[in-house]
């Protein structure tokens, strides 16, 4: 269930522009432009909202966030780039959801605490 709940999270962070070759200093710039722009929050989260999402992983975030399945896109996706632009998620942590690692505080981010 982890496994496919990092995988998700993993998309949402990559539908952000901010897995795979993204360097430190890229994500710094990412994170200010979401934590000084409303607009572009919204359109990130709209953008990410709209990704293809895997019914299994779905319900396996639905598990993790405690919410129904059909809020997941959405919730996960304003989860994600709110804590980019909060500052909640460093790089680092980004890096090891990368690598297929779930933290618990990624957990805590995706349930909102």
């Amino acid at each position: 269930m982890f496994a496919n709940a990092c995988r998700m999270f993993a998309i949402a962070c990559m539908t952000v522009a901010l897995a795979g070759c993204m360097t430190q200093e890229r994500y710094q710039t990412v994170s200010t432009a979401l934590e000084g722009s409303a607009a572009l929050r919204a359109k990130t989260i709209k953008e990410c909202t709209r990704s293809e999402w895997n019914p299994k992983t779905t319900e396996s975030l639905a598990l993790v966030m405690d919410v129904s399945e059909n809020k997941v896109p959405h919730l996960a996706c304003q989860r994600v780039v709110n804590a980019i632009a909060s500052g909640k998620l460093s790089y680092e942590d980004l890096e090891k959801v990368r690598q297929g690692n779930i933290t618990a505080k990624i957990v805590r981010i995706m349930q909102d605490r």
